[in-house]
């Protein structure tokens, strides 16, 4: 008797005669991924069918064979090429189920809407503007997904579906939601992205069932009042609001999640409402380009040349109140690549940018170090971004004709920058797509989501061009040649309240002034206030809420008016008013001439010895050292070293160094007090002992591990160097030098993190010899590659160690990337086959998406450059098929062992506590012994597992169990594996599930309570 037939993938071109002998016994049938295209008369006598899956084959038009299959619950004939449905398909009675997304289906018949049972209806994907009249009448429905449609109104038919609990309408072209959208009151999961919509219904505010809220990629300006009360968005934490002009709460609120929409909406009703229309006006390019002077000249409109002596070191921040009620806030950014670093403090979202070109000095090929990088920057760090050219220095130049080819080639050559970073991210979406075609599964299947996030990451981007003015020729010298007309230009690009909504952001009256009270403090030169001392000036302001206070000062925080760390153990008791600070600290630590720095002449270390200072240069410059005490000499004319251990927190926060201990070698030169290792300041290369650590050839008896990033064209000043620094709590010993770390995790686990460049010739092959870079400051051009691996080597028996010792390092990669939201990069794990042959010209890269796939069944793969011929263990590129192998290797378990439990033992009625992590223990009570049949774990249903993960702090995993079903019997038979191919990869995730299972074996009642 057979009940199931799985023929997935098997490039089958008609139905194969043994699925039609299975006859009426056969209950599911899956035959997705394939070629069919019509389905054989016989079909229809599979009577006994419940289940059909012939999703992504090529079916034109719906099998009249399927009609007869009047048993059918479940049928998935998604993406084929279908463009009707048929008008009996009411016949289908008992369908509970039905997937017909990406198809080219336009209608439904009205015939439609006498299936009553439909539960899950799937319509993504096709070209529908509107449904029959009677849809509504389908109230069973709890999930229904039309996203990707034509809809321009929402239709009311879906307002009678009272037993929603997911409802999809992204991607579609709705301008308005009804306010009759609370009638849905049982919806749970609502997604409105990407369509047209300017604001929502107040009543949107009592859908207390919502948990999950997408609304990104619209034109909503102001949320409703009330917005903050959905509570159990709060729990579940997936509101997105990004893309979208708002201006009340502004984007850095909304940042902050529910809770801070909350507090400032309940601020807002108990405070005065004002508007403060300030932006932020950033100059930036090279060094002498005339930033500071057409700084001054735009706002004290006279000539106020800047002597070289007197350049910018760091930035300068100078208010400019223009002839309107707008204030300009101008930084001048110092040009030097020493301070590059720090400029992504200051490079914020909704701001405007001029970029500045000496074009006295300009030579066309001279464009990728005067303009692209600053290109490159912008758009990495603040993609869509409005960027105002002014071409300075035009008094030193005679003829006009050079004037205006210098300024057509500029504008040529940004073009063209342009044009090729679309091109780029096209290239990388057809890859992505290629890749997202392989490993087509259903929409829930985490391989496909990992793709499908990167492409619509990079959509996203494409649509979010950089927009640049022409090139304005102007002097700031005697008569200011140009200015005026610069500044027309910034008067009127400010008229655009889509494109600068910061302009009209409405505030709490309590906000406003808490924001000039601590301005007000950099006038006094204060470094820090401690956390009282805030509290205590709100409280002067009118704000008397805790929670109002701190929403208060994370909004200024992520606007750049000052910084607070609230996460930050060492810092989250001080607010730091200026955040020019952590300029002042990279002016001090941070120098192009060391040899000037560290002399006798300077007055710092006057103390100091010349030989002595020799050796603390040259320590510096070879392996990055500095002590806290040349730290505190290098400081001492600052205020801020009244307080020295908030600079060093202040440094550690940043990523600028890590703490090392003290040797013999570096006790000879800075004593015994701590030091620190600058990764800026490298300009060693590999120790000598590298190719003896690591040899070119593998040995025989290991495996290598090999994943990392390339980024193209551009990397974000200091992004390495931060990465060399956040990586240390994860290691166990290294080595450092300017382009990477030999690393040990334990006493054997050799890691190396490295930073190569392939130049231009090489543009396009991912397999080019790399080399290193020649020093920090690099010209990296258009089409040059940067790698940044990551890699490990151990005995083949060890790969899920290396997996575990390698993932928190990318996970900081990663991390760091997210700060540069519009830097073309992709992921990447190197086949190690190649690896192993040392095919160093050579070697294949999967995408690094792979790393989030579910492990695939076979324990072996191809390598693709081998024709078919070799093979590679599935689990060195697979972190999930590694964790499934150590499993199956050692000893089973049922849960996490507390040491305090055994399970076969436990009788009678006693309290356990299950240390869970995260700050989180279950206890747990028990009545009877644990192997008892009827325990209530096997009596959960669905909904009370939800409850159970909820209690457990891990909503994030409710919806994936609920779309699998899993109810307590289910939950009884998890594991390891099992929970990672649901999702559930973190192992604190899995221990704290695991645990709670263990614990509940018996009849329990469970609560969850902070640990003490």
């Amino acid at each position: 008797m057979v009940r199931q037939i799985e023929l997935q993938k098997k490039g089958l071109t008609k139905v194969p005669s043994h699925v039609l002998r299975a006859g009426n016994d056969l209950r599911e049938l899956n035959m997705r991924q394939n070629q069919l295209s019509c389905l054989p008369g016989d079909f229809r006598k599979l009577t006994g069918l419940v289940n059909v899956k012939l999703w992504d084959n090529k079916f034109q038009t719906f099998p009249e064979q399927l009609l007869e299959l009047v048993e059918l619950e479940e049928l998935d004939i998604g993406c084929n090429e279908l463009t009707e449905v048929p008008e009996n398909i009411e016949v289908l009675q008992n369908l509970k189920m039905l997937r017909l997304y990406k198809n080219k289906l336009q209608n439904l018949p009205d015939t439609f809407c006498n299936l009553r049972k439909l539960e899950m209806f799937y319509l993504g994907d096709n070209g529908f503007s509107s449904l029959p009249r009677d849809f509504g009448k389908l109230t069973n429905l709890a999930d229904l997904w039309f996203g990707n449609n034509r809809f321009e109104n929402f239709p009311e038919q879906v307002l009678c579906l009272v037993n929603l609990k997911i409802l999809n309408f992204s991607g579609n072209r709705l301008k308005k939601i009804p306010e009759d959208i609370h009638k849905l009151n049982k919806l749970e999961n609502l997604y409105l992205d990407k369509n047209d919509l300017t604001s929502l219904p107040e009543s949107i505010c009592r859908m207390t069932s919502l948990t999950v809220l997408h609304l990104q990629d619209n034109r909503i300006t102001a949320l409703p009042m009330g917005f903050g009360s959905l509570v159990n968005i709060r729990k579940k934490a997936d509101l997105r609001l990004k893309n979208n002009p708002l201006c009340q709460p502004p984007h850095e609120v909304c940042a902050g999640g529910i809770e801070s929409i909350a507090a400032y909406q309940e601020e807002l009703e108990r405070s005065t409402a004002t508007v403060v229309p300030q932006l932020k006006l950033t100059l930036v390019g090279t060094p002498l380009s005339g930033k500071t002077s057409l700084s001054n000249a735009l706002i004290q409109q006279v000539s106020a040349l800047t002597k070289e002596e007197d350049r910018t070191h760091g930035v300068q921040i100078t208010p400019w109140p223009t002839e309107g009620d707008v204030k300009l806030l101008v930084y001048d950014f110092g040009g030097h690549p020493i301070y590059h670093m720090t400029h992504q403090l200051f490079l914020t979202k909704g701001s405007l940018h001029i970029l500045t070109v000496d074009l006295a000095s300009y030579r066309r090929e001279a464009f990728p170090a005067s303009v692209g990088k600053w290109v490159d920057v912008l758009r990495a760090r603040v993609p869509g971004t409005h960027v105002l050219l002014a071409g300075t220095h035009v008094d030193q130049i005679k003829d006009a004709e050079e004037i205006r080819t210098k300024c057509e080639d500029i504008e040529t050559q940004v073009d063209q920058m342009q044009q090729n970073y679309v091109k780029d991210l096209d290239r990388q979406m057809r890859k992505i797509k290629k890749e997202l075609q392989g490993t087509r599964e259903e929409s829930s299947n985490t391989s496909q989501n990992a793709y499908a996030k990167r492409l619509t990451e990079l959509q996203d981007l494409k649509s979010k061009p950089l927009m640049f003015s022409r090139v304005f020729p102007l002097s700031s010298a005697e008569g200011l040649e140009g200015v005026d007309a610069l500044r027309a230009e910034i008067l009127r690009v400010l008229e655009d309240t889509s494109t600068f909504p910061d302009l009209h952001r409405v505030l709490p009256k309590t906000w406003a002034d808490l924001e000039t009270r601590l301005e007000s403090l950099r006038k006094e030169k204060n470094f820090s206030v401690s956390w009282s001392v805030c509290r205590m000036i709100a409280s002067e302001v009118g704000l008397t809420s805790e929670t109002s206070m701190q929403t208060a000062v994370g909004y200024l925080h992520r606007k750049g008016v000052i910084l607070h760390y609230g996460e930050n153990e060492a810092l989250c008791d001080h607010v730091f008013p200026d955040p020019v600070c952590i300029v002042e600290i990279f002016k001090g630590l941070f120098h192009y001439d060391t040899d000037s720095v560290f002399s006798v002449d300077n007055p710092r270390f006057e103390d100091m010895v010349c030989m002595d200072l020799d050796r603390v240069k040259t320590s510096l410059l070879q392996n990055g050292l500095l002590s806290r005490d040349v730290i505190r000499l290098l400081l001492s004319d600052s205020p801020m070293m009244l307080q020295p251990d908030l600079v060093m927190d202040l440094l550690l926060e940043f990523g600028l160094c890590y703490p090392v201990p003290v040797s013999r070698s570096t006790a000879a030169i800075f004593g015994t007090g701590q030091q620190y290792r600058f990764p800026s300041y490298l300009q060693s290369n590999p120790p000598k002992t590298y190719n003896e650590v690591w040899p070119p050839q593998i040995p025989e008896n290991q495996d290598q591990i090999e994943l990392g990033h390339i980024l193209k064209g551009f990397c974000p000043p200091g992004l390495f160097e931060r990465l060399c620094v956040r990586i240390h709590p994860h290691i166990t010993y290294r080595e450092d030098w300017k382009d990477g770390v030999m690393a040990w995790k334990g006493a054997d686990l050799q890691i190396i993190v490295q930073r190569t460049l392939r130049r231009s010739g090489d543009s396009g092959n991912e397999n080019a010899p790399a080399t290193q870079l020649a020093s920090r400051f690099d010209v990296i051009n258009p089409n040059d590659e940067i790698d940044i691996i990551i890699t490990t080597r151990a005995q083949t028996a060890d790969v899920n160690r290396m997996w575990k010792a390698l993932l928190p390092l990318q996970e900081e990669l990663d991390n760091l990337l997210k700060e540069w939201p519009g830097l073309t990069h992709s992921s990447f794990v190197t086949c190690p086959h190649c690896i192993k042959n040392n095919a160093v010209g050579d070697r294949f890269r999967f995408p690094g998406q792979i790393l989030q796939q579910h492990a695939p069944e076979e324990d072996r793969m191809v390598c693709p450059r081998s024709g078919g011929t070799a093979f590679f263990r599935t689990s060195l590129v697979c972190p999930l098929r590694a964790a499934e192998e150590a499993d199956i290797e050692a000893p089973p378990t049922s849960g996490k062992s507390t040491g305090a439990v055994n399970n076969a033992d436990v009788t009678g009625i006693g309290n356990i506590v299950v240390q869970t992590g995260d700050d989180c223990v279950v206890n747990v009570n028990i009545e009877h012994n644990m192997g008892t049949e009827d325990s209530e774990v096997q009596c959960m249903t669905v909904e009370d597992v939800e409850e159970f993960l909820q209690s457990l702090r891990l909503d994030e995993y409710t919806e994936t169990f609920r779309q699998k079903g899993v109810d307590g019997a289910m939950l009884a038979s998890l594991n390891d594996r099992a929970l990672r191919t649901m999702g559930v990869r973190n192992p604190s995730h899995q221990q704290r599930i695991l645990g709670a299972i263990a614990a509940l074996g018996v009849k329990t009642s469970h609560t969850v309570s902070p640990k003490r």
